[in-house]
């Protein structure tokens, strides 16, 4: 898999997450223009707090288009505390804390 590859599914997930949601995903799409899509998807999968996509995603029956997923599919582009992580939410994804 390759950076582009990456870069067309992190696009990809934003668009759903902003259908599911009917508005724009401003600061997500600003925390990956700022940081760069391995570095902000790195920082969303590991934080403690349920990311509101992943919660949207997760109710619509669409976990296989969340950020933890495409991490997931790409483990080559980050360390691996990350695959983890994103692996974990993607087994217990009604296990997390929801505030």
């Amino acid at each position: 898999m390759s950076y582009s590859e990456l870069r067309e599914e992190v696009a990809q997930a934003i668009k759903l997450y902003e259908q599911v949601i009917r508005r724009a995903a401003s600061r997500t799409r600003d925390m990956i223009e700022r940081h760069g899509e391995v570095e902000a998807l790195s920082h969303l999968v590991v934080t403690a707090d349920l990311q509101q996509g992943f919660k949207a995603l997760r109710d619509h029956n669409q976990l296989d288009q969340t950020f933890e997923a495409v991490v997931v599919r790409h483990p080559e582009l980050f360390r691996r505390d990350v695959v983890e992580s994103a692996q974990w939410r993607l087994d217990n994804p009604y296990q997390l804390l929801d505030f």
